[in-house]
């Protein structure tokens, strides 16, 4: 290689050198020797006496020579181990040797030479061998080569030539000189002897060279830089050319090319070596660059296609660039700059730039500038890159006016100046000064003489040349200009108003002084004034707490006794004489009953005492004084003393009643409340707090009694178990006390215990037995009655009967009431010959006890089978065989055997007889042997390609009586004979890979074409192994291997069969990725009759259906074939047919109501070309569900990795399997809000982030998108335009609702139906909204009529305002809804308002009753897109189409069922955009930021308004709103200022609560019978409405809010329908409901409370925290007392803040996070994380969720159960363990071929015979070290895997994939407690082994010592482990927690019938439960229950 290095140094003028290196790449050792030739034969001659009387024999030795001691008795003396030309000798007959098939080559060798542009076929050289002995023919065939030049790969071939025995060798391949110039061929020559001998020649081909190859540049483009003024001649670059040729053919010449721009004129080139080299000198500044083409050539003519008698050649572009050299002085623009500037302007600013200009380039324009000159004092600097001069020093006037500045430009080399001139101007600089910094003065307060003088301030002006006139005063501060003003010119200050100086008694100003009138600088002082007092103020007695002016005082007090003290204000001043000093008397005191006052006051302290000792708070516990006060002027003023009196222990609790009488169950549970007792005290606080205790009547202590200290009541307490079986606890009389802290009553409780039901049936007997019952006996026969009793009386002593559903599981039985057991069901003796029924019986106690018995039944035999062959019969009878023959039956006899069902009574002898039919006449004959057996021969020879199987019906006749015959047929195939070639097949296979996951799949058999269909084929890969697919041998299966990338693959396959030549069949696989984004925007055909083999069948006179279907589909999208992609084409699940499912790459991919519209526009067209019947177009499974009782349907489709295989002769598709089914829902209004995990995409559009919250996700959203999923909600049309959206899918009660905006009067809203013309007669379901002369209209077409609405003609909706349209459908009638029929008032001619009823409803409504039963969402099935705007014109027109016309204006917030429309990213669209270009452009030229961040603008015609989000508010949306706390007993009630809207109501707010049942707000009439009410009920979010007659609710029960979160609650209410939503709504936070019949509101909102229903009602009251409550947009919580809503009448109990300090304390331990409930707190794992308890400390920890985003899917919940298991919790409609399984599918597994499943399935039957012998083989190998049915290890196999069921080996399935430890000793532990397993081995002792012999199950005691001694012994871990492993195995108490054992369950193990009837049951005594002592102390309770009872009641 060479290379060509240029180095350029940094001068100003550089210079450039060029250096060129020669890379020589020197040889390593990388390549492996190869032998020439796959196989080397050995020739050479034997002399053996061994082979004498051998006839001919044909040794072939190895390639080496054997040793003498060969089996042969001889060996090679010597070793060819090249072909060699010399005869094989054969040994003779009787020891004599002689030449055997000698055959003699024309040549012993060949050359050849040819050129390597050789083309194929041409025979280069004939060959040819003779066999002058035996057959003459001789075969020729091309040894295989390794090496190239021995053939490897493939380059000849041999063609032989019958005529004259010779052979053609011919050019299979092109060759190539460059590659292999010399080739070695060995061809060998065999004869056609039984024995054939061979022999070799070698063929030599030499290849000649020839000019095939062109002289390629080492690259296409040159870019190389030359410096300007270089000298004539420099280098500029070497170009090279390679040539891979030889010689003259290889040596390669250069050239320039001219060109029209002559720029070749400028260089020149060497031709040999390629340098290019300049002609001149360049200029950069007049060009930059130059462009010439060189050309390489080779000096001989080519040998190429095409080019005549040319040499070959290549051309490629050089780019020579020219480097600047710094030539050119910088220039200024202009020689003088002047400006004039401030002397006050800032230090820093700039003040002119000046640039100068350079005609270099690079480096050389870098210019630096520099102040040379006139800087006086550095006042100035300048940007030294910029240019830029400013200010670096104060300017002042008075000492420089004017500078002149020498400015220098310089790039390095050269240099340049200017003049700057800066002139300066002079400005005020002098504030005025006040004579004082600080004024004081006085004013006397309540003065009415205004204004008066107070002060007067001066200021003087020190500049010289200032006006000291023209100094203007102004006042600042509180009260200046108001209270206090200053005259401007002479700076008087006066007061103008009444001043108190109680309210501010000093006033303080900042006095301010400017110059030039008003205009300058501005001095300041301040100024202080003080208010001076007089007595205007009375005292006052000022409360400024709840409990002011309250006294307390015991009652038994004495007199003098010190109460409260009454303490008044005097706001007046107390240091202005005693205008503050006061005085206090009691002006209203209280007086005892002899007119004696009970308190007195100190005069000057204020305190009151008591007069007499004489209170008593039973009598009077409260009394209220009025205290005056004086002060030192006479005024007065009055306050209330509230004086309480205390209470003192003097009375004693007392019952409420003397006796109390309860009732109680004998079986109630301990701590049952048995009755409560109550008593009063007259005393109060902790006199009257009273507790309670049992004296007496309970000896045995039964009872207990809890005292309630704050409802005075004792609650009675079951203690212990009372039993009404025994006499004394059936009364009980308790003696009950009741205390305080000083006395005490006495009162009586009577407590009677009820029977319960304590006894279950008993069976007498419980074993009851049936012999013989025939199995034919009619049904109702009565086969034995059983009988029970019950010890209980009443309904606990009554009881019924009924069989165990597990002892009689198809219901052949049943029993009636009086115990009768009848035959229910036909019997069968074949079926089940013994019945072990179970009768239970059930008693009608609460709750119900049972018990059984057990009933056998034996059925008795009846001849009702005919007889059958004894086995399945597959006898074959082999073809051209001759005849007559017996057939075979099977392996072992040849006899035909019968068997009967029946028993053997019934059964044999039977006889045989051939019934005659096309397939036995003449062809069998079947001899019956009278012994039940027959013999079957076959009487002609078959052939089983005319012929492949006979079916031959033969009658068999039984013994029994009466006898029972059959027709059974036989079976018999024609045996298979290769008697036919076989032919090299094809097969092309397309496979779609879902999301690029292909599993391992069989595509099924590789084809070769053969008339036998037995062969034993072997199929091997011809060449290399594909590392992709698998090839079964024997079976010829290809099998493509999981993971398998997409592409092309040609693989062949050599098909071998033993008898006739091999062929090579080849596949041609086709992988193609589907992303599950096409899948998701598929469109789908359902195209009727047709097979999906027939679909893809491929003849050869006509192309598929497949691929036309995918070249119309390319015409119709308009798209390349290649981006069309048919994924799928599977059997329909609805019809007789096809789905088929295709995607469309635009990019990105189409969606599929594009795809879908755009087919069905062209229906017609492809039903014709395809001669096909298209049924749909857009898969719809709710066409044919049945969803008459659901809300809805929607369908769902499935893609599963799981691919579906469809095969037609030699075509295959392996399609993606669609899972489709139909889900009876309304899925847009019961669809839940679930976790973004749940999701397989982000359930937020358009970017947005989905945010988890406790109510499931919501969606953070960008700018423009307002949806609640970030929906774009509007979308603009200009006319004559259309934009597609997925279509309608409403439910069955559907809303369909829009807004829009327009001011033309004509223009489509909404159209959904066929987007072109139908067949004749083909009927045309659709919708259609629209504007006719501005008036709302809406068609809907159905199979039973049109359906026209239209308002009235009064109505005008094009008037540039925002416009509502609601379409409502139930099945019964469709109504057109304006504007929610709320914005009309309408009055008649006397201007009276008319009652809402009497309003004429056409301008806002039109409905109309439907025919049948029908509904907007039933008729539109199918997915033809929805159209807004208008429609696309398809022709032919549809006569709808032609009269619609297109809208202009916004439409926005399509809602069909509460799911909002994404407006972004139409299908399809004309004239429109997203977004309302109409309205957004008020809100941009206002400016979006206007409503800032917590706001969106809303557009309308000509203003907008913010629209802030919950908590904010303000025209900007920048006020954040305070929460305000509701407590017990809390509300607000407020009075509207206006009479409320009856039409509509809404109401917005945010509730944070905990509180499982509250009223939220009230809104009710005067009388309170009319209201509307939202509440929490029971967690949910409801509203309760009435008008007075009846009451009214609707309620959420989707979601709970009384979660402690904030919520956002929202209630619309329009007339009588209302609406309720949970944050953003929709799905499962949305529901709508009309309550009521009366449809319009006639009352008036008189009173709202927010935080109850109606003021003082506290069982209602709301306790949680509120924020942003709105009632029809004006908030209802402010600070003050009135709200622009109303007036607040009453404020109780409500503060503002919503404190809770749940989490202040940090309660959760890292890492949890604490998440504040409201006065409650949970510690939860991060987000991603998931909570997992350790199960040996038991602590909680977080660790990684193995929730993955996707892991449920189909919108599956996935919930975490542990470290890493999950379980998917799934929507309706869907099962799995993912969620994966639809309820309704369509597809079908992968099919294969008959052949394939007869050898699948013979490889099943081989394993399973492998299977069952090596279960045989280990269970006899494993009985040595297997004891009492528990394995063992023996000691000197320690090593080997532990076989226990819980010990997974680790090279078994999921053993090991989560134990990297296999030591750890912590999982082999014992577990830390006692765990009482059994097992039923255990239970019986004796049971029988599978190995035959009783053992004994209890380990051998001997056997455990001897292992514990050998641990001891031997201190090794791993004997450590094992006997840890032993220790387990052989202790019983202490079974590994992780094995399963299976107990006895109930009725199985026992006679007795269940649990509760062991006690009770009598003569058990033979029942022996001795084992239960074996399984510990904690089936203590248990074995109670079997010990033998010896007391009975």
């Amino acid at each position: 290689h060479t290379l060509s290095v240029i180095a350029t140094d940094q001068a100003q003028e550089p210079l450039i050198g060029v250096c060129q290196i020669t890379v020589l790449i020197a040889d390593v050792n990388d390549n492996d020797p190869k032998f020439e030739n796959s196989r080397y034969q050995c020739e050479c001659c034997l002399c053996c006496s061994q082979f004498a009387g051998s006839k001919e024999r044909d040794l072939r030795l190895p390639a080496l020579p054997s040793p003498p001691a060969s089996p042969w008795g001889c060996y090679c003396s010597h070793s060819a181990l090249i072909p060699s030309t010399e005869p094989f000798m054969t040994p003779g007959t009787e020891g004599q040797q002689h030449m055997g098939a000698v055959r003699r080559w024309e040549q012993s060798r060949y050359w050849v030479t040819i050129p390597e542009n050789t083309i194929r076929d041409t025979k280069i050289v004939t060959i040819k061998a003779t066999s002058p002995l035996g057959d003459p023919r001789v075969t020729y065939n091309l040894e295989d080569g390794q090496v190239p030049e021995t053939n490897m790969p493939i380059r000849f071939y041999l063609r032989p030539n019958r005529a004259d025995g010779s052979a053609s060798l011919l050019v299979a391949e092109p060759l190539d000189f460059e590659t292999t110039k010399f080739f070695s061929l060995t061809v060998r020559a065999q004869n056609v002897a039984m024995a054939p001998l061979a022999s070799f020649t070698i063929v030599y081909v030499n290849v000649t060279d020839v000019n095939d190859n062109v002289p390629f540049f080492v690259s296409s483009n040159y870019e190389v830089s030359v410096p300007e003024e270089a000298d004539v001649g420099t280098s500029v670059v070497q170009v090279l050319a390679t040539d891979l040729d030889s010689g003259l053919h290889g040596q390669v010449r250069y050239f320039i090319l001219k060109d029209a721009s002559e720029d070749c004129q400028f260089f020149t080139i060497e031709p040999e070596t390629g340098v290019i080299s300049t002609r001149a000198s360049f200029d950069r500044e007049k060009r930059a660059s130059y462009l010439i083409e060189v050309q390489s050539q080779d000096s001989s003519k080519s040998a190429r296609p095409g080019v005549h008698g040319q040499p070959n050649t290549d051309t490629a572009y050089v780019r020579i660039f020219v480097s600047d050299v710094n030539d050119n002085v910088p220039a200024f623009p202009q020689p003088v700059y002047e400006v004039s500037v401030d002397e006050d302007r800032d230090v820093g600013s700039p003040v002119v730039t000046a640039t100068a200009d350079d005609q270099d380039e690079g480096a050389n324009v870098k210019l630096r500038y520099q102040i040379t000159s006139g800087n006086t004092k550095g006042v100035f600097d300048v940007e030294p890159e910029a240019g830029t001069v400013f200010i670096v020093q104060s300017l002042d006037y008075e000492e420089e006016q004017r500078y002149e500045l020498r400015l220098v430009a310089s790039d390095g080399k050269w240099e340049n100046h200017t003049l700057i001139i800066i002139n300066v101007v002079n400005k005020n600089d002098e504030a005025p000064v006040f004579t004082q910094n600080e004024y004081q003065g006085s004013v006397l307060e309540e003065l009415t003489n205004l204004p008066v003088l107070v002060l007067k301030v001066s200021a003087t002006d020190s500049d010289q040349e200032a006006d000291q006139n023209a100094i203007s005063y102004s006042l600042h501060g509180q009260g200046a200009g108001s209270e206090f003003s200053i005259n401007e010119n002479t700076g008087e200050i006066s007061a103008n108003r009444r001043l108190d100086r109680e309210k501010r008694s000093t006033w303080q100003f900042l006095v301010l002084a400017t110059d030039e009138s008003g205009e300058g600088l501005t001095g300041f002082a301040d100024v202080i004034i003080e208010v001076r007092d007089t007595n205007d103020n009375a005292p006052l007695f000022l409360c400024v707490s709840d409990d002011c002016f309250m006294g307390y005082v015991p009652e038994d007090s004495p007199a003098d006794t010190a109460v409260m003290e009454m303490t008044a204000v005097d706001l007046d001043d107390p240091k202005a004489s005693t205008n503050a000093v006061l005085t206090y008397q009691i002006i209203q005191n209280v007086q005892n009953e002899i007119n004696l006052n009970l308190f007195s006051i100190n005069p000057v302290s204020g305190t009151i005492y008591t007069m007499l000792g004489s209170l008593d708070r039973e009598k009077e516990d409260k009394y209220l004084l009025v205290v005056e006060a004086r002060d030192g002027g006479g005024l007065t003023g009055t306050g209330t003393a509230t004086i309480l009196v205390t209470d003192v222990n003097d009375h004693a609790p007392v019952f409420l009643q003397r006796i109390y009488t309860a009732f109680v169950s004998e079986n109630a549970s301990i701590n049952t409340e048995v009755a409560v007792v109550s008593a009063v005290d007259r005393d109060e606080g902790e006199n009257a707090m009273v507790t309670f205790s049992i004296l007496d009547g309970d000896n045995d202590h039964k009872f207990s009694i809890e005292t309630d200290k704050i409802n005075n009541c004792g609650f009675i307490h079951l203690r212990k178990q009372i039993d009404f079986e025994k006499p004394h606890e059936r009364v009980f009389n308790l003696t009950v006390k009741a205390e305080d802290m000083g006395f005490f009553s006495i009162a009586h409780c009577v407590i009677y215990v009820e029977d319960a039901n304590d006894h279950a049936p008993v069976f007498y007997p419980q074993f009851y037995e049936v012999v013989s019952l025939a199995e034919d006996v009619p049904l109702g026969t009565k086969v034995v009655q059983v009988s029970a009793v019950d010890l209980d009386s009443g309904l606990n002593g009554r009881f019924s009967f009924h069989l165990l559903n597990k002892s009689d599981p198809r219901g052949q039985f049943s029993v009636d009431s009086d115990g009768w057991v009848i035959v229910a069901g036909v019997l069968d003796h074949e079926t089940v010959t013994q019945y072990h029924l179970i009768v239970i019986a059930t008693d009608m106690g609460q709750p119900p006890l049972a018990c059984s018995a057990t009933v056998l039944v034996t059925l008795q035999d009846v001849n009702d089978n005919g007889p059958e062959f004894e086995a399945h019969y597959n006898p074959v009878v082999w073809e051209n065989t001759a005849s007559p023959q017996s057939v075979q039956m099977n392996e072992t006899s040849t006899l035909l055997y019968a068997k009967d069902r029946d028993t053997a009574a019934n059964g044999a002898p039977f006889s045989f007889h051939l019934l005659s039919n096309f397939d036995s006449l003449g062809n069998f004959h079947l001899q019956d042997f009278h012994n039940g057996s027959a013999l079957l021969t076959a009487l002609h020879t078959f052939d089983r390609e005319v012929h492949k199987v006979f079916h031959l019906p033969i009658l068999i006749t039984d013994s029994g009586i009466p006898p029972m015959s059959s027709t059974n047929t036989l079976t018999v195939n024609i045996g298979d004979q290769n008697d036919h070639p076989h032919s090299a097949g094809y097969m092309e296979c397309l496979i779609y890979s879902y999301d690029g996951i292909l599993p391992t799949t069989v595509l099924g058999q590789v084809l070769a074409p053969d008339e036998d269909d037995w062969d034993r084929k072997i199929y091997q890969f011809e060449g290399k192994t594909s590392r992709y697919f698998i090839l079964n041998d024997n079976s010829g299966l290809l099998t493509i291997k999981e993971g398998t990338p997409p592409g092309t693959y040609n693989i062949k396959v050599r098909v071998i069969d033993g008898v006739w030549p091999d062929v090579v069949s080849t596949v041609k696989v086709i992988v193609k990725e589907i992303k599950d984004d096409a899948l998701h925007n598929a469109g789908s055909l359902q195209i009727k009759d047709i097979t999906p083999e027939e679909f893809i069948s491929q003849f050869p006179e006509k192309e598929s259906k497949y691929n036309q279907l995918k070249k119309l589909l390319s015409e119709i999208i308009s798209v390349q074939l290649e981006n069309v992609h048919i994924f799928s084409v599977l059997k329909s699940s609805q019809t007789r047919g096809v789905d088929v499912w295709f995607a469309v790459y635009g990019p990105p991919y189409y969606k599929a109501e594009k795809l879908n519209g755009n087919v069905a526009a062209s229906r017609a067209w492809l039903e014709n070309i395809l001669d096909i019947n298209i049924t749909q177009i857009g898969i719809d499974e709710c066409m044919t569900a049945n969803c008459t009782h659901s809300s809805g349907c929607i369908s769902k489709y499935e893609h599963s990795h799981v691919p579906t295989i469809t095969t037609a002769g030699s075509i295959s598709l392996v399609s993606v399997t669609v899972l489709s089914s139909a889900l009876c829902s309304c899925a847009a209004r019961d669809s839940p809000h679930l976790s973004c995990s749940s999701y397989q995409t982000n359930p937020c559009l358009n970017g947005g982030t989905c945010v988890d919250t406790d109510l499931g996700y919501r969606c953070r959203c960008s700018a423009n998108f307002h949806g609640p999923d970030c929906q774009q909600t509007k979308h603009s049309f200009k006319g004559h335009g259309y934009a597609w959206f997925p279509p309608l899918k409403p439910c069955f009660e559907s809303r369909i609702s829009l807004e829009f905006i327009t001011e033309v009067a004509d223009g489509l809203l909404l159209y959904q139906g066929p987007v072109a013309r139908g067949q004749p007669g083909q009927l045309e379901d659709f919708i259609a909204l629209e504007l006719s002369g501005g008036v709302p209209t809406l068609t809907v077409s159905h199979s039973s009529g049109e359906l026209f609405l239209q308002l009235s003609k009064k109505v005008n909706v094009a008037d540039r305002r925002w416009h509502n349209i609601k379409i409502k459908s139930d099945g019964k009638k469709v109504k057109l809804v304006l504007d929610h029929c709320i914005n009309g008032s309408v009055r008649d001619s006397d201007s009276v308002v008319k009652k809402i009823s009497q309003v004429d409803l056409s301008a806002c409504e039109a409905s109309e009753e439907t025919m049948g039963t029908w509904s907007i969402g039933r008729i539109f099935s199918g997915h033809q897109p929805l159209q807004l705007g208008g429609v696309k014109k398809i022709l032919p027109y549809r006569d709808s189409q032609e009269r619609f016309r297109g809208f202009v204006g916004c439409i926005r917030n399509v809602v069909v069922d509460t799911k909002v429309y994404d407006l972004e990213h139409p299908a399809e669209s004309l004239n429109s955009s997203p977004g309302c270009v109409l309205t957004d452009e008020m809100c941009q030229s206002a400016g979006m930021v206007s409503c800032g961040v917590h706001g969106r603008c809303v557009g309308d015609w000509d203003f907008f308004h913010c629209d802030c989000a919950p908590g904010y508010a303000g025209p900007a949306c920048d006020k954040v709103l305070p929460e305000w706390a509701f407590g017990r007993d809390s509300w607000i009630h407020y009075e509207p200022r206006n009479t409320l809207s009856t039409l509509s109501t809404r109401i917005q707010l945010m509730v944070r609560t905990r509180i499982s049942r509250s009223t939220l707000l009230s809104l009710a009439s005067a009388d309170g019978s009319s209201f509307i009410q939202l509440e929490v009920d029971e967690g949910y979010f409801s509203v309760n409405f009435s008008l007075g007659a009846k009451s009214h609710s609707l309620r959420m029960k989707t979601l709970r809010i009384n979660n402690g979160q904030w919520v956002l609650l929202t209630m619309e209410r329009y007339n009588n329908e209302f609406t309720l939503r949970v944050n953003s709504g929709g799905g499962d936070q949305e529901v709508t409901s009309v309550l009521g019949t009366n449809r319009w509101f006639e009352m008036d909102w008189a009173s709202v409370v927010l935080g109850n229903r109606l003021p003082s009602h506290s069982e209602s009251d709301f306790q949680g925290c509120l924020r942003d409550v709105q009632l029809n947009g004006q908030p209802l919580l402010v600070e003050g007392r009135s709200t622009e809503f109303g007036f607040i009448l009453r404020r109780q109990g409500v503060t503002m803040g919503c404190h809770s300090s749940a989490c202040s304390s940090h309660p959760c331990y890292s890492p949890f996070l604490c998440v504040d409930l409201w006065r409650k707190y949970e510690c939860r794992c991060p987000a991603g994380k998931v909570e997992v308890t350790d199960n040996l400390t038991g602590l909680r920890h977080c660790t990684s969720s193995p929730c993955g985003h996707w892991t449920c899917r189909n919108g599956g919940t996935c919930v975490t159960q542990s470290q890493d298991k999950t379980v998917c919790h799934c929507p309706e409609g869907y099962k799995g363990r993912w969620c994966e399984i639809s309820q309704v599918k369509a597809g079908r597994p992968v099919g294969l071929s008959s052949g394939s499943i007869l050898a699948i399935s013979m490889c099943l039957l081989v394993f399973l015979a492998l299977l069952v012998s090596y279960t045989v083989w280990s269970q006899w190998g494993s009985s040595g070290f297997r004891k009492g049915g528990i394995y063992h290890i023996p000691e000197e196999r320690e090593s080997w895997e532990d076989v226990r069921e819980n010990v997974f080996n680790y090279n078994e399935e999921g053993g090991g994939e989560r134990d990297q430890n296999a030591y750890n000793v912590d999982e082999l532990k014992k577990p830390l407690r006692n765990i009482p397993h059994f097992s039923l081995r255990a239970m019986f002792p004796y049971s029988r082994t599978p190995t035959g012999p009783k053992r004994d199950s209890v380990p051998n005691r001997a056997h455990q010592k001897q292992s514990a001694s050998a641990v001891n012994s031997v201190p090794d871990f791993k004997e450590y482990v094992s006997q840890i492993i032993r220790d387990a195995d052989n202790d019983l108490q202490n079974l590994p927690a992780d094995t399963i054992h299976f107990y006895c369950l109930e009725g199985e193990c026992s006679l007795a019938g269940s649990l509760s009837s062991l006690n009770s049951v009598s003569g058990d005594e033979d029942l022996n439960y001795d084992f239960l002592r074996e399984w510990g102390s904690k089936f203590d309770k248990l074995k109670e229950l079997y010990e033998p009872s010896h007391q009975h009641l």
